[in-house]
């Protein structure tokens, strides 16, 4: 099998992308057709613990690169402490691999779609 040296790969991935080819970029359709679009949802978590409770979170699903966040609706006068984000904005995988090095699996990680 034959690979082109580092700098050479790089100077040919240049000079394709001059001369108006390269790579296509499998993001930017959907990026493109789905910017500014999110499909929200409001969630009720019936917390059944001591201090528990109804808590309220916004639910928004990204349709640009197809990633979630999770945001607790704050309440004024609860006695909780404010607490913004309950899952940051990343892809959610169905069944999450778990292994000491990440990005060491081989295998491929289903993610949530719409």
């Amino acid at each position: 099998m034959k690979q082109n040296p580092p700098d050479l790969a790089e100077h040919k991935n240049y000079i394709e992308v001059m001369l108006k080819g390269g790579r296509p970029n499998k993001n930017l359709q959907s990026f493109l057709e789905n910017d500014r679009k999110v499909l929200s949802f409001q969630v009720l978590w019936e917390d059944r613990s001591y201090d528990g409770g109804d808590k309220y979170y916004s639910l928004n699903f990204f349709l640009s690169d197809q990633s979630i966040e999770v945001k607790e609706i704050n309440e004024s006068n609860t006695g909780r402490f404010p607490f913004p984000m309950l899952l940051k904005r990343q892809k959610l995988a169905k069944a999450p691999i778990l292994t000491h090095c990440p990005g060491m699996s081989l295998r491929k990680e289903e993610y949530y779609a719409p």
